[in-house]
């Protein structure tokens, strides 16, 4: 009782030096509803005053309010300000400074290591609480669930959530954006490029495919249809030119198979020019192709419009 009643003179005595202003009504309503222990109402109160008038001492009895009310880590932050704010004013910085250490125990401490604090865009909050980005972060928090959540505006880089009691120290390793979304990872020789519309390519190859395989079938019948007939020559005629009837079919034969395989030989190198005629002026698709690297992120689209 008698540290309340110590704790309410000090902050009276500083309130003393407030102007007659509307932020110092505020200030005074507020320090009215701290007397009666309404700390969640003269918070507010000191908050609306300290918004008009931010002076060490509503500052102070902001942090009172916040310690009040279990928001240790909210009044460590406005004690230790407040001690960096009085150095022309020893009897106030020492008291802030006394108010911020016996603090300092019901605090739990959450490090960040960032591998990339200098990428744009990058936003971090520890315990819902913006930050700025360093390589390593040092923050003092309210025990319990610790959230960390890194994002830039493309991605949530990071989003982890720790446990901590007070007096512990949680550490959070932030992977690099390549780690974090190596899909999207970019690499010198990626470049977007256009693809050929797939069905007029598998036409192409389909054709030119068949193409191919008739004209070796040309080639294979003019070998065999070249044999056929020399074969046919080696019959044993009469003296007055007469061949055998097997002979001549085989001739026949020969010849036969000779025009077909010209006509199949054509068809082939006809269908294999269409293949290549296909394939040439097949439309060409739009590629969007994923694109990220240590300060950009986004896509690249490529095409004919």
């Amino acid at each position: 009782m008698l540290r309340v009643v110590a704790i309410v003179a000090v902050l009276a005595g500083i309130a003393v030096a407030q102007p007659a202003t509307e932020g110092a009504k505020l200030f005074e309503e507020g320090r009215e509803l701290a007397k009666q222990n309404k700390y969640a109402e003269a918070l507010t109160k000191f908050e609306q005053s300290y918004a008009l008038d931010n002076g060490v001492g509503t500052e102070l009895n902001l942090a009172d309010c916040h310690e009040h009310l279990g928001h240790f880590a909210a009044a460590w932050r406005m004690f230790d300000d407040a001690a960096q704010r009085s150095a022309d004013t020893p009897a106030k910085q020492k008291f802030a400074r006394e108010r911020a250490d016996a603090i300092v125990g019901k605090l739990a401490t959450a490090v960040v290591n960032l591998p990339e604090p200098d990428a744009p865009g990058l936003s971090i909050t520890i315990a819902g609480r913006a930050v700025k980005a360093t390589a390593t972060i040092t923050e003092r928090v309210d025990p319990g669930q610790i959230v960390v959540h890194v994002a830039t505006p493309a991605h949530t880089l990071f989003d982890s959530t720790k446990s901590a009691a007070a007096g512990a120290t949680v550490i959070f390793d932030v992977p690099t954006p390549a780690v974090a979304f190596p899909e999207t990872a970019h690499h010198d020789d990626e470049t977007p490029h256009e693809v050929r519309r797939r069905s007029r390519v598998y036409l192409a190859y389909g054709i030119g495919g068949a193409g191919v395989l008739a004209f070796g079938t040309s080639v294979y019948m003019g070998f065999q249809a070249r044999s056929d007939s020399q074969s046919a020559k080696k019959c044993v005629g009469t003296p007055d030119g007469y061949c055998s009837p097997n002979g001549r079919q085989q001739a026949t034969d020969a010849v036969a198979l000779a025009d077909l395989g010209t006509i199949v030989g054509t068809v082939g190198i006809v269908a294999l020019a269409a293949g290549v005629v296909i394939y040439v002026t097949a439309p060409k698709d739009l590629v969007v192709a994923p694109m990220a690297s240590n300060q950009t992120a986004g896509v690249a689209i490529s095409g004919r419009f």
